[in-house]
């Protein structure tokens, strides 16, 4: 591949569908990695009917216990979990794929190796599957955080960034970064510290993160999805309910402390009525990645600061709007997220009544991204800033942050007013939202493709859900579940309270 810049993209877009990049198969080949690898990513089109599994893809073999047939000790029945997402299945059938500087670094993008063969069986033509008293049912890789960066770090094979991180007009020569939590980590004072792995916060089987909100309705869309085996005997309730009430529980207690400390760096210890004065939050980063990390569209951590007498609030900065989950900060430059953008592309975008394209129009189009305008997320303890610029986990602006910082200030003025009773009162929280308001509505009005049994291509939801608003396509679905939610509530990862002692005389 030799030229990766913009005209490159343009050109993919003015070709046929057969000729164009398989824009489902670069994102199914993390999501639903079964699926990717069974060859479910894409329909077939007229020129490549192989694109549904006759060609491409490789039967992984699993026992179920739904098939009539006497399981294969060695090719058991083909796998049913193309539809499943991530599971303990796959991951334990993951191996060292040994393709970044000879295995040094995660390949990314997905590139993972695979055994075709369920893991808890014992079959010889997996070198290596066999150990004293059974089958091997874990890889030495699956402990290591480059398991988790092969699908934690992802490019765009496609495009060159256009992001000018020092803003001379030069942008880094690199393939557009998408993701960089892998890369974050491995810059970073964590890959030498005990207890520095991605499994050791990330507890395996249970992995907790900040996505909570989804997890409370995923029912509502999928039912009781477990009611196969309870109609087989199992001793199992047919709901998933109470299981992923207490994930969200797990994940709250996680991100609640685990994830930052908020420290006041500076206030002053009284003031009087009408008397001005400041007051300096530190958020330092704990994780071993920037905070927040992942892939950024949507995702904003911010402060939420209260300050307060008997008398009334003084002043309140970093609330969220609860009619349309708008966070409400007197400066965005605050809140802390990665801010992308699809440049240079004219009137392919959406234009809006005016005939211009909207900041949000050009910042949700994940394949066409191609230039970061802002990257203020906290970086790791003891970052290598160096190698952060020039592999694409950019610090934007990039005086923002110095080598090896972890932390960020915010500072806030206030006047106390002249009716002003008892001492004054402070409290700062720092605050995650997963899907911004925008986010979510760009997702609800560009996913629009009717399902079948509304005439339409698209999948039908799931007949068992229970999904109020009747939804006609799966955007619609979403913003249901987000809107019940409460817009895709904040979660708590902080929190710190302080006192100014109020004085009359």
């Amino acid at each position: 591949m030799t030229d990766l810049g913009l005209s490159t993209a343009l050109d993919l877009l003015d070709k046929t569908e057969e000729e164009q990049a398989v824009v489902g198969d670069f994102c199914l080949r993390c999501h639903s990695p079964v699926g990717w690898l069974e060859g479910f990513s894409e329909p077939p089109n007229a020129a490549e009917p192989h694109l549904r599994g006759d060609f491409w893809g490789a039967s992984l073999q699993e026992f179920s216990p739904t098939s009539a047939e006497a399981p294969d000790p060695l090719h058991n029945k083909d796998s049913e979990g193309h539809m499943d997402g991530i599971t303990c299945d796959f991951c334990h059938r993951v191996i060292d794929n040994q393709k970044d500087a000879g295995g040094i670094k995660a390949a990314g993008n997905g590139g993972v190796f695979v055994t075709p063969y369920e893991f808890f069986t014992a079959n010889p033509e997996w070198e290596g599957d066999m150990q004293p008293g059974g089958p091997r049912v874990m890889d030495p890789f699956q402990r290591e955080s480059e398991l988790c960066g092969t699908c934690h770090e992802v490019t765009n094979p496609f495009l060159m960034t256009l992001t000018d991180p020092d803003g001379d007009g030069t942008p880094v020569n690199v393939p557009h970064p998408i993701e960089r939590t892998y890369t974050e980590w491995y810059n970073s004072a964590f890959p030498d510290k005990a207890g520095g792995r991605c499994q050791d916060c990330h507890r395996p089987m249970r992995f907790p993160g900040a996505q909570t909100w989804m997890l409370t309705h995923l029912e509502r869309l999928w039912g009781p999805i477990d009611q196969t085996w309870t109609d087989l005997g199992y001793d199992v309730t047919s709901s998933r309910q109470a299981a992923l009430d207490a994930r969200v529980l797990d994940n709250l207690d996680f991100v609640d402390g685990a994830t930052a400390r908020i420290s006041v760096v500076n206030q002053p210890e009284s003031l009087r009525p009408g008397d001005t004065g400041s007051v300096k939050f530190r958020i330092t980063n704990l994780t071993g990645h920037k905070l927040p990390t992942g892939y950024g569209e949507g995702r904003q951590m911010w402060l939420h600061v209260r300050i307060w007498t008997k008398s009334g609030t003084i002043l309140e900065d970093g609330a969220v709007d609860p009619a349309s989950g708008e966070v409400l900060v007197a400066d965005h430059d605050d809140i802390f997220e990665m801010h992308a953008l699809a440049e240079g592309y004219g009137d392919l975008l959406d234009e809006d009544s005016d005939g211009l394209v909207t900041e949000h129009e050009k910042e949700f189009h994940f394949v066409l991204l191609n230039k970061v305008v802002k990257d203020n997320r906290i970086p790791p303890e003891g970052y290598d800033k160096a190698a952060y610029m020039a592999q694409g986990a950019f610090i934007i602006p990039a005086d923002e942050y110095a080598d090896g910082q972890n932390w960020a200030d915010r500072e806030y003025t206030f006047t106390v007013p002249a009716n002003a009773r008892g001492n004054i009162k402070l409290e700062a929280k720092l605050m995650y939202k997963t899907f911004s308001n925008h986010y979510e509505d760009f997702l609800a009005e560009k996913d629009s493709e009717p399902t079948v049994s509304h005439g339409g291509h698209a999948r039908d939801l799931p007949a068992a859900g229970s999904m109020t608003s009747n939804p006609q396509h799966w955007g619609e679905a979403l913003k249901e579940i987000y809107e019940v939610s409460g817009n895709g509530p904040a979660v708590q990862f902080a929190r710190k309270k302080t006192e100014i002692e109020l004085n009359r005389e």
